[in-house]
């Protein structure tokens, strides 16, 4: 999915990275969401989570904008920052009239 920054499995800790009793207990989806309800929706349409793989899911909003600067979501607690962010970001040299950043080209 485009929506997706980055995924992986979570592990149980432990003292060495390959340790064998560091057995994965759960994924870490990092994803791109206009709102917690689109957020929600997005989680449950998994495959995975159709097909009962999941005992739990939790939903958390994270930061506005991920290291790359090519994802970015808009701060529920901010006036408007998407005309900000889109003039910053093209100061920088990052793209901002695509697809993937549709929030940014409204």
């Amino acid at each position: 999915s485009e929506k997706v920054i980055a995924a992986g499995p979570l592990h149980l800790p432990t003292e060495f990275k390959d340790d064998p009793s560091s057995i994965p207990v759960g994924d870490l989806i990092l994803f791109n969401a206009k709102n917690r309800d689109n957020a929600i929706d997005f989680v449950e349409n998994m495959p995975n989570c159709e097909e009962g793989l999941y005992k739990d899911l939790r939903v958390h909003f994270y930061n506005t904008l991920d290291v790359t600067g090519k994802f970015v979501s808009e701060d529920p607690l901010a006036e408007s920052p998407c005309a900000d962010m889109k003039e910053a970001m093209e100061y920088w040299g990052y793209p901002v009239e695509d697809n993937q950043t549709p929030w940014l080209n409204c």
